[in-house]
């Protein structure tokens, strides 16, 4: 009789994922749902692509969760979502950047003992979405104490440990994403000084997710 395969350490984590049978689940998931319907799609260069991006971040993956197996047995619940997470994202990114910063989430969240469940489940929502864009500014800027879109005063003296961003720049982008994401959040309108944008009290935990990234 054959022996069933042991399952791997992304496996026994994620329950969602067996990187021995990579090719299988990638070819059925990394297109997206829309290639799971329409499988026509699956014949394109994109999809192979594709495939071949999430292969390779699933052996990243289990290779830094096989080289961490005491860690493993400590997981909490909140760091387990954290990283299932993180795996159940790649499937759906097509960016190689993004792929890193899943990489590097996984990483980290093996370290965070200190994460509560709702923080999981707000930062999960955040490393499925920030763009690698978004999470650079993040990394680059949070030493400051706000952010200020300057929309009708550029002349306007700069304050003191505040960021000022140029309407319509790239920054600014990155800004509006971060506001939805609810990583910048409305300062207190003051009336003698431009309304700032303050980075929330998550930050501190995107930060140690994030933080082996290049800024």
């Amino acid at each position: 009789m054959k022996t069933p395969p042991v399952p791997t350490v992304v496996e026994k984590v994620t329950g969602n994922v067996v990187v021995e049978t990579a090719a299988t689940v990638v070819a059925a998931l990394a297109g997206g749902p829309l290639a799971a319907m329409l499988p026509v799609l699956g014949k394109s260069l994109a999809s192979e692509r594709q495939k071949a991006r999430v292969e390779q971040y699933l052996v990243d993956v289990s290779a830094t969760l096989n080289a961490h197996e005491t860690l493993l047995r400590e997981l909490s619940d909140a760091q387990y979502k954290l990283i299932n997470e993180a795996v159940l994202a790649s499937l759906q990114t097509t960016q190689s950047e993004k792929l890193q910063i899943l990489r590097v989430a996984v990483q980290n969240a093996l370290h965070m003992k200190d994460v509560e469940p709702q923080e999981a489940i707000l930062l999960s929502r955040i490393i499925r979405d920030i763009s690698p864009e978004e999470a650079a500014f993040v990394v680059k800027n949070y030493s400051y104490k706000g952010v200020h879109v300057f929309a009708t005063s550029p002349e306007a003296p700069a304050q003191e440990g505040i960021l000022r961003v140029e309407p319509g720049s790239r920054d600014s982008l990155s800004v509006s994403g971060l506001l939805s994401l609810g990583v910048l959040t409305p300062g207190e309108p003051t009336w003698d000084a431009p309304s700032v944008l303050n980075f929330s009290g998550i930050v501190g935990k995107v930060i140690a997710l994030l933080g082996g990234i290049n800024a």
